[in-house]
């Protein structure tokens, strides 16, 4: 049936935009805005009168069950078409503005090496902050909703993250070794309230600091998605 709807989608007049929708990065699912996938999605629409979308269906994605049909359509319904009222037309939208290279790899950190005091900070910092927090593994199972995924897709994403995923563990050893670092570049032996430098800059600094670079673990995943997946060529359906 989703073959047959996906071959008449094609039958169909293609969108003539007035205003096309503006897609930006949060607006990627989970998935492929972790591991820089980018996507198209056909869909099969109306319009109304003023060339606002009345209604629209997802026929196809590629690459398939990474989220984008679900995020076609909370995204389509901003553009607006020049077409006739009432006849269906096909969209190709694309998701197209991620960098697909690797991520790059950190700079080695620059500071002082932290001291006791330091480190006695950080670490009561990292066991607050990680207070009930689920592992990375955890984390991504849920974001990128691997439990909807067909079984066997589900299974090996389960497998990848379990051999290359950090567990709770050393990842809170990582971040409290980051905060540390970034204690003693600004010489405090406490977490102030509002952070010298401003949240933002304080949580990128702690990033930068921790002794574990996630950008290889991130673009491992990335090689073994797509090699799997197939995520640069043919349509497949969701």
């Amino acid at each position: 049936m989703i073959t047959l709807l996906a071959t008449l989608a094609l039958l169909v007049e293609p969108a003539h935009w007035e205003t096309p929708p503006d897609v930006k990065r949060s607006d990627y699912p989970a998935l492929a805005r972790d591991l820089r996938i980018n996507g198209n999605v056909t869909l099969e629409c109306v319009n109304n009168e003023d060339g606002a979308l009345s209604r629209c269906a997802a026929m196809s994605a590629k690459p398939a069950d990474a989220g984008f049909q679900q995020a076609a359509l909370a995204i389509v319904f901003r553009g607006r078409v020049a077409q006739l009222a009432g006849v269906p037309f096909s969209i190709e939208l694309p998701f197209d503005i991620l960098d697909e290279d690797d991520e790059p790899l950190r700079q080695p950190w620059e500071g002082p090496e932290p001291g006791p005091e330091h480190i006695q900070a950080a670490q009561a910092f990292t066991d607050s902050f990680y207070g009930g927090s689920r592992s990375a593994a955890e984390r991504s199972i849920r974001d990128w909703k691997v439990n909807e995924m067909p079984a066997e897709k589900a299974a090996l994403l389960r497998g990848w993250m379990a051999e290359l995923y950090p567990d709770l563990e050393a990842e809170k050893a990582w971040h409290a070794a980051g905060v540390a670092r970034v204690l003693a570049l600004h010489g405090v032996d406490y977490l102030p309230t509002k952070k010298p430098i401003g949240w933002d800059v304080w949580y990128a600094q702690v990033t930068r600091a921790s002794p574990e670079d996630p950008a290889p673990i991130r673009n491992e995943m990335r090689r073994r998605y797509c090699a799997a997946f197939d995520c640069v060529s043919g349509v497949a359906v969701d």
